[in-house]
């Protein structure tokens, strides 16, 4: 059932049944593409910042846990995967929607509308996976989610699902305290050409930074994987858009792994933010 408006909402109903066993059954699967933007920069000379029709991932945990994974384009496939019990919702989202983010007059990437996926009912035990391929140029839709249940369907015994599918460009899905706007790659300690080092900038903003005091102190609370080293953590208030900024310097232990990164805000033991949940690719 599909019904036009501000936000388009597409009910699905669906019955499978499989002729034989699916090693991996893809549900409600949504396509988008991601070229390059301010965590990755074009690696040719662009007048465009940013050029993508998502810039991440969104998911909305049964346990209330809101997690944001920035994409990318890697150098070769690279495959996410992120547990999760009963989704409240998840989808490829386009948070920016500043015309100077993208500078591009034909085809309006900040008009751009997000997908989001509601799960009608308890879908059980499983997975979100987020699929993402390389590409060198932006007619190729390289980014791909869906759901997978822990426990797939039996071949010839019906398998029910119910989702809807929401197309929004305002008023997109979010968390209620705050969430990432943006996230940026820059260099790391020196410019040393030795220094492998890099720094990540994410930014936060929502209406839970309005009620704290102008000197309240938030915390970063940041963790890398075994092939990350953080070498240094901070945040500062942004007076720009009355949000904060988290920052932190990584050092990748081998170039030729990816390092697996994930940090929120925090005020003491009350957390703040959704999780920012980031990899970068080899190389």
């Amino acid at each position: 059932i599909l019904r036009p408006g501000n936000d388009t909402v597409v009910d699905v109903q669906s019955r499978v049944f499989l002729r034989e066993h699916v090693s991996r059954l893809g549900i409600a699967p949504l396509t988008s593409m991601y070229l390059f933007g301010p965590n990755q920069p074009s690696k040719v000379l662009n007048y465009r910042p940013a050029l993508h029709d998502s810039e991440g991932l969104s998911i909305h945990a049964g346990n209330g846990e809101w997690l944001w994974r920035p994409l990318n384009n890697p150098r070769n496939l690279a495959i996410s995967t992120f547990q999760v019990t009963n989704p409240k919702g998840f989808g490829l989202l386009q948070r920016g929607r500043e015309f100077s983010s993208y500078e591009d007059l034909k085809d309006r990437y900040d008009l751009r509308p997000s997908a989001w996926i509601e799960p009608q009912g308890d879908w059980g035990k499983g997975r979100v996976v987020l699929v993402q391929l390389p590409t060198n140029n932006e007619t190729n839709d390289n980014i791909v989610a869906y759901w997978v249940p822990d426990t797939p369907p039996k071949p010839k015994q019906p398998f029910d699902f119910e989702y809807r599918l929401l197309w929004q460009k305002d008023g997109e899905k979010q968390p209620p305290l705050s969430w990432v706007t943006q996230t940026r790659r820059g260099q790391g300690l020196s410019r040393k050409q030795d220094d492998t080092s890099f720094s990540l900038v994410v930014d936060f903003e929502g209406p839970a930074f309005k009620k704290l005091a102008a000197d309240t102190r938030i915390d970063p609370v940041i963790s890398a994987d075994s092939n990350g080293e953080l070498l240094n953590t901070s945040t500062q208030r942004n007076a720009a858009t009355g949000g904060w900024r988290m920052t932190m310097v990584v050092r990748r232990k081998d170039e030729n792994k990816p390092v697996e990164l994930r940090g929120y805000l925090r005020n003491g033991n009350t957390t703040l933010s959704e999780t920012w949940s980031y990899i970068l690719p080899p190389g």
